[in-house]
């Protein structure tokens, strides 16, 4: 079906300027073109119709209008005027959206016109400063032999086996262990509360962390007394305030074994022959991870200085529908760990009020910098092609290991197919702003107690 095209459709627009930066438009399309899309939706019910006594396509136009379910009639002529109806309006009330509106009160009314409203947010107009020639500092840091000999203990950790303490020995940081553990409470045993089979890593536990001083020294069968102190906030009224003993036995200990560092680990670890290859190899990764984080920060800084010389208004609409998104993803993520946000905030030593405070300002930073981005964008006429998408998805594919079409299933809502289109427009524009900026390297090198210095610079235009 075809609507009438958008130059041809001449609306009714008036505007009324709304709280946080929105408009609301009050949208009529008259009589003639309605009537139009009118006649095109009955052609269609027409051919799709099945009365008995007429082929699909014949039935006569006075039954057909009979035939038809009205309320049907009226919402396709609806469905079919309003987005081109939108475009027009919006283009003769010299409105620029930021988003997709909110189409509210569409009806076909007696006299043949169709009513909407559209609220929108507008686009806010924005003063950019200079966004070309641009002075900024590429950090390098050095890659030591202190931080490939860590990185090497890491990969050496992955490989840890752990054996059963001998009898005697006493346990130490790291160690695994699983101990039973009973609690009394004024004296008396809480079987709620006692547990056998507990198992932990010594100096890493978050549950029960008083168990990572209490246990260093212990030996397998030896019972040792721990004490908690519950707050008088504590979520259970029976323990705030109070203190516990846990009688804690030690049921087994393992001790983390290291293999030992030669060529034949380097086989076991990767697909080289060498520990020697091994190092060289964890170097270029670090050299790697080093230019990344440079190449990073030096984009930050870039977005920051031309974000910083823009002046604007965020629209506090977006501001809002932003901290809600936000908030909405981290209730998802913490239900998912089994945790309320009552929980988290307790967790994080926050109200709710400073914690989504923090989250608003983070959102409005966002949005400033996507608006002056964007703007950057308009000046500049740069576009995100088809093929640059087609390049992402095959990227995202190898990186992930994934069939292109598990990756295209993934972005076929426009919502997430948009904000992958918005990430590949402002990294093009990003690489506008470096393209023509000036950029000095300075080299760090980091010196033996940690701490780092500049040894030399150089600039790259």
């Amino acid at each position: 079906m075809t609507s009438p095209a958008k130059q041809e459709l001449d609306v009714q627009v008036e505007v009324e300027e709304l709280e946080g930066g929105q408009a609301k438009l009050q949208v009529t399309v008259p009589a003639e073109p309605v009537a139009k899309v009118r006649e095109e939706v009955l052609k269609t019910f027409s051919r799709r119709a099945n009365i008995p006594g007429f082929r699909k396509g014949k039935v006569p136009r006075a039954l057909l209008e009979r035939y038809v379910d009205q309320d049907s009639l009226r919402e396709r002529i609806i469905e079919t005027l309003v987005s081109d109806a939108y475009d027009a309006a919006v283009e003769k009330a010299g409105v620029e959206p930021l988003n997709r509106p909110e189409i509210d009160d569409a009806e076909l009314r007696d006299e043949g016109t169709v009513t909407f409203s559209a609220t929108v947010t507008r686009r806010p107009k924005i003063e950019l400063g200079e966004h070309k020639g641009l002075k900024v500092t590429r950090h390098i840091t050095l890659v030591t032999d202190v931080q490939v000999d860590a990185e090497m203990e890491r990969v050496r950790s992955r490989r840890a086996q752990f054996r059963e303490l001998p009898a005697d020995a006493a346990i130490e940081k790291g160690d695994l262990v699983v101990v039973d553990y009973e609690m009394f409470l004024d004296g008396e045993k809480r079987e709620e509360a006692s547990v056998a089979g507990y198992p932990l890593e010594i100096g890493t536990d978050q549950i029960f962390p008083e168990m990572n001083d209490a246990l260093p020294g212990a030996k397998v069968g030896e019972i040792r007394d721990v004490q908690v102190s519950y707050p008088q906030d504590h979520s259970n009224a029976a323990l705030a305030g109070k203190t516990a003993i846990f009688k804690v036995t030690v049921k087994e200990a393992r001790r983390r074994q290291l293999p030992e560092l030669s060529d034949e680990f380097a086989k076991q670890v990767s697909d080289l022959q060498t520990l020697d290859e091994l190092r060289r190899r964890i170097r270029e990764n670090l050299e790697a991870v080093g230019k990344a984080m440079a190449d990073d920060d030096v984009h930050s800084q870039l977005v920051r200085q031309v974000t910083e010389a823009a002046t604007l208004t965020v629209p506090e609409s977006i501001v809002g529908r932003e901290v809600d998104s936000r908030i909405e993803d981290i209730e998802a993520e913490l239900d998912r760990r089994g945790l309320t946000l009552h929980q988290h905030l307790r967790n994080i030593g926050q109200s709710f009020e400073d914690w989504r405070a923090d989250i608003e300002t983070d959102a409005r930073s966002a949005a400033r910098r996507a608006l002056v981005l964007d703007e950057i964008g308009d000046r500049e006429n740069i576009k995100v092609t088809d093929e640059e998408v087609h390049e992402e998805m095959h990227h995202r594919a190898e990186v992930e290991n994934v069939s292109e079409e598990e990756i295209q299933r993934r972005y076929h809502d426009s919502a997430t197919f948009n904000r992958l289109v918005t990430r590949l427009y402002h990294r093009k524009i990003v690489q506008l702003l470096l393209d023509n900026a000036e950029v000095t390297e300075e080299i760090i090198e980091p010196s033996v107690e940690g701490e780092e210095k500049a040894v030399e610079g150089g600039t790259n235009a």
